[in-house]
Parts: C-alpha cells; sequence; structure tokens
C-alpha cells in the first residue's frame, strides 16, 4: 500500500489490517469478491448480492371514468378500466396482477400500500422487481403512474477475498459461488469498487438508484443504500479503502 489515503496496489474485497470482525452466509447466487452483501429477516444463514425486489407504483389522483391503467412486471402486463368506484378499479388491478400465472411464477405479490391510490409490488430475495406503469383516460382523468424501486435486503457487510481454486475459475471469474459458505467483513477494513468521485472520509453508499455502477460502492448519497460506513482512502485504479462499521 501506498502513503495513507492513497493505496497504489489493492484488490476487491482485501482485508486491510488486523482489527476486522467476520461472519459467514450462505450464497444464494454467485458474488464477487469486494461486494456488498445483503440478507433477510427470516433467512439470517443466507446472503445475495445487491438487488432491489421491491417496486411501488404510485397514481398522482384517483382514476375517473373514462381511466386505464396499466402495470407491467417483469414483462408480464396487466391493466384495469375505471367501472364504478377508483378503489374497486385499483384492487381489480391487484387481484388481476396476484392471478396472471407467469408474474406468480416468479414469486412476485402485489399489495396496497399505504392508500388506495398505491400498489406495491415485491419479489423473493435476491429477485430484481422491474416494473412500469401509466395511466390513459378518454374522458376527464387527470391521474399519472410513477414507479419506484427499493431492496428488502438489509446490508451485512462486504464479500471478502479469498484464493479459490479449481478447473471452472480463471482470470477475473473466480468469486463466491453460489452455494458456498461467504466470508463477510462486517466490522473493519476492506478494499471495494469505488466511483471515481470518491476521497478519504467520505461516507459510504451502494449504488442502488443513483448515478454510478450498481453495486459498487460510492459517496453520493442521493438514491443510494446507505451503509453506515466511511471511505479510508482515495479511490485509486478503482478501488478504495472502506471502513465497514456493521448491519445497516
Amino acid at each position: 500500500m501506498g502513503a495513507y489515503g492513497s493505496p497504489d496496489v489493492a484488490i476487491a474485497g482485501m482485508v486491510v489490517g488486523f482489527h476486522n470482525d467476520f461472519e459467514s452466509a450462505i450464497a444464494k447466487e454467485d458474488i464477487d469478491f469486494g461486494s456488498p452483501v445483503f440478507g433477510f429477516v427470516g433467512s439470517e444463514d443466507k446472503c445475495y448480492g445487491p438487488h432491489l425486489e421491491i417496486a411501488t407504483v404510485t397514481l398522482s389522483a384517483d382514476l375517473v371514468a373514462g381511466d386505464t391503467v396499466s402495470v407491467t412486471v417483469n414483462g408480464n402486463a396487466n391493466s384495469e378500466t375505471f367501472a364504478t368506484t377508483h378503489a374497486k378499479a385499483m384492487k381489480d388491478l391487484i387481484d388481476a396482477i396476484n392471478e396472471d400465472a407467469d408474474i406468480a411464477a416468479l414469486g412476485i405479490v402485489a399489495t396496497e400500500g399505504a392508500s388506495d391510490k398505491v400498489v406495491v409490488l415485491t419479489g423473493p430475495a435476491g429477485l430484481d422487481v422491474v416494473a412500469t406503469a401509466s395511466v390513459t383516460s378518454t374522458g376527464s382523468g387527470t391521474a399519472t403512474a410513477s414507479v419506484a424501486r427499493s431492496t428488502a435486503g438489509k446490508f451485512l457487510g462486504v464479500a471478502a477475498f479469498v484464493q479459490i481454486g479449481g478447473k471452472e475459475f480463471g482470470a477475473e471469474t473466480s468469486c463466491w459461488k453460489e452455494g458456498m459458505s461467504v466470508s463477510i467483513l462486517r466490522a473493519g477494513r476492506i478494499c471495494v469498487p469505488a466511483e471515481s468521485t470518491v476521497a478519504d472520509k467520505d461516507a459510504a453508499y451502494v449504488v442502488t438508484l443513483g448515478t454510478g455502477t450498481f453495486g459498487n460502492f460510492t459517496d453520493v448519497s442521493t438514491n443510494n443504500y446507505d451503509i453506515g460506513g466511511y471511505f479510508r482512502s482515495n479511490v485509486s485504479s478503482g478501488l478504495a479503502e472502506l471502513e465497514v462499521r456493521g448491519l445497516k
């Protein structure tokens, strides 16, 4: 390593120093060294890379006569036309989504959100829920639809680097494979893939919806996942030293 604040040689997932704390969980998918690791309440022995398992559809106003609301979930489209009341149209839309065999096969469930203008689409752990929504009107309706995505997981830590051998591993293909017990740094310092804006002592986030490469670490808070940690170096050759401070 170079002088403090400017590492010149590193490997993604390389642990720094000796005051580090680890836990383990079974990978439910391939997880790269240095990647953020997420877990879920009720299945604490399993872990995943970053995903967006929730999509929330929100209407700006109630549906009225002549309105049709359409929602496409992971490529599967459903729509409902206003018949008698806004509440019934939204309930019928939720029912239609839940009765769609292709959506059900993915494990995605639709529920009413905080009001009857909100539909929450939730997938199983590790599945990205991708949704689009729109409202068309042949009458006086003014409703529009928007979609916000988020994760249901909790940040556990960072996947540590280990030397893994075997015929299926080669240059740039070695990682924690699905089914392996992952060594997760939950407190301490580790080298991670980072965005170019990162500087020493910046607060750390995982790129989820904001600018940057999905799953990289960043110092930009907007629309990204706050891990409660801090960078302990500037970014160099795409990597930076990150201080992890536990579950977030």
